[in-house]
């Protein structure tokens, strides 16, 4: 088992007993905020359930109806955890509003402190080591899947401000609070969600990666110039295709051993560098076309 798998099972059975406890006791004291927070929490858990599912696809090796194999799984389970985000916090911003207009009265107690002070604990650990892992591993849905547990923390936070707030004598504080949170957890989804779009739209891995992919490619002995560079992303995964310029007269064996080391050269020094294909032109084509014109 991987560690980013490793990392996201850990995830599904923290993030189901805080969103349970933080559910059952909003909902027996009736605080709207922190029913809020827990099922922010369980989202946690259905969307960490998703992302595990989507790492465990994206591994299977490429067959004839994916030829390319099966990265772009763990893409729809990051749009998949977007979704769930919006929807989420659709449904806490909806709950908030009919109880401010309701004007439920809440009262703070030490059970409701004790739970939102020991879900910050739990969800700020728990999301930091999720991102760094995903980080680390380059799984962009364990990334995105921390920092939906981080909204969990974040919306701990918040309740707890909620709760001293009411505590003082303004007891619609906890609806407001539950609205604040319905923001944050929204932002979140949808800041995910373009992120999957992007990389399903063949997104570039960025203007660094491009650099860095060139000046490997260039440090291979043999390899004059490169052109026609190009890199996308799939998944975790960055796919590029280059064309090198080599010796006009070389052996095609020659030229043929420095697009393996290019290839090669490549993997090994560009992280999640997944597949690369190198064209190799002479050196002097261009001028050699110009003479001939």
């Amino acid at each position: 088992m991987s560690a980013a798998e490793r990392i996201t099972l850990i995830s599904i059975v923290v993030t189901t007993a805080v969103g349970a406890i933080e559910f059952t006791t909003g909902s027996i004291l009736g605080s709207i905020a922190v029913v809020a927070a827990g099922i922010d929490a369980l989202a946690d858990t259905a969307t960490s359930v998703a992302v595990i599912a989507g790492l465990r696809a994206s591994k299977r090796p490429p067959d004839a109806g994916h030829p390319y194999g099966h990265r772009q799984a763990e893409t729809l389970a990051s749009m998949f955890l977007a979704v769930a985000l919006v929807f989420a916090g659709i449904r806490i911003a909806s709950l908030a509003m009919d109880r401010f207009y309701q004007g439920v009265v809440v009262q703070a107690t030490h059970t409701l402190f004790a739970v939102s002070a020991g879900a910050v604990v739990i969800s700020s650990v728990l999301a930091r080591y999720k991102i760094t892992i995903g980080k680390r591993t380059g799984n962009p849905s364990v990334v995105a899947d921390g920092y939906h547990t981080l909204t969990d923390a974040i919306s701990a936070v918040v309740v707890l401000f909620g709760i001293g707030f009411v505590a003082i004598g303004y007891p619609r504080a906890d609806s407001m609070v539950a609205l604040a949170v319905s923001i944050v957890v929204v932002r979140w989804g949808l800041g995910i969600g373009r992120d999957a779009v992007n990389t399903i739209m063949e997104v570039s891995p960025g203007p660094v990666v491009m650099a860095d992919i060139r000046k490997v490619a260039m440090s291979v002995p043999g390899v004059h110039d490169c052109h026609r560079l190009r890199a996308r992303k799939v998944g975790s995964r960055i796919y590029a295709d280059l064309h090198v310029l080599v010796g006009p007269r070389i052996h095609v064996d020659v030229a043929h051993a420095i697009a393996t080391k290019v290839e090669r050269r490549l993997i090994e020094k560009i992280p999640n560098m997944g597949s690369v294909v190198v064209h190799v032109e002479p050196r002097d084509m261009k001028s050699m076309v110009r003479r001939k014109g």
